[in-house]
């Protein structure tokens, strides 16, 4: 496997990332929930700042890493909410620059972050992952994660969304008939 190391991003560096994750994060909504872009990037800068606002809050932290092979060359970067009280992670964001994509980075950073959160106690670590997405769906099971809800989406003005456990699959054909279509998973990890 390809070695990485996490370097934490100091807060210049994070506003930075934030900024470009407005329009990048906005372009994938309005991909994936058929949205206008300035809707999307409404909801991604609300999402967003809502989530840098957790600190805020006091219910846990966030950290963005610089993704770092062994040459020394920043390869990707990753954001992750670390809840410690619940010993829980969320990954946000992984994101491997394409000159060095397919190349093991993503999963090594992975690693890497178990690593991290197992040394503090953390547990569980869970992400969302588009549907359209198949490599990043792929990579996430390869790495053991697992299928925790299907959240499908119908209709562009006055959106209707169902989110179905997993338990619950079985329905996803008879929403799909009913002109649902499948938008995101919510995948989750115990860190062992």
């Amino acid at each position: 496997m390809i070695r990485t190391k996490l370097e934490l991003m100091i807060k210049e560096e994070f506003e930075i990332y934030k900024n470009k994750m407005y329009d990048e994060y906005a372009k994938v909504l309005a991909e994936n929930l058929l949205l206008p872009y300035h809707e999307a990037l409404a909801r991604a800068e609300t999402q967003i700042d809502n989530i840098c606002g957790d600190d805020e809050k006091n219910v846990g932290k966030n950290h963005a890493y610089n993704i770092i092979n062994d040459e020394n060359e920043h390869v990707g970067r990753m954001w992750v909410f670390i809840n410690n009280d619940r010993k829980k992670a969320f990954i946000y964001d992984i994101r491997i620059f394409p000159k060095y994509l397919r190349k093991g980075y993503a999963m090594g950073a992975i690693k890497e972050l178990e690593k991290k959160l197992k040394n503090d106690k953390v547990k569980n670590i869970g992400l969302n992952v588009f549907a359209s997405n198949k490599a990043a769906y792929n990579l996430y099971r390869k790495a053991g994660f697992i299928e925790t809800y299907i959240i499908l989406v119908k209709g562009f003005d006055n959106q209707r969304v169902v989110t179905l456990p997993k338990y619950l699959k079985i329905l996803q054909g008879c929403f799909e008939r009913l002109n649902y279509r499948v938008v995101a998973i919510e995948m989750k990890k115990k860190i062992k």
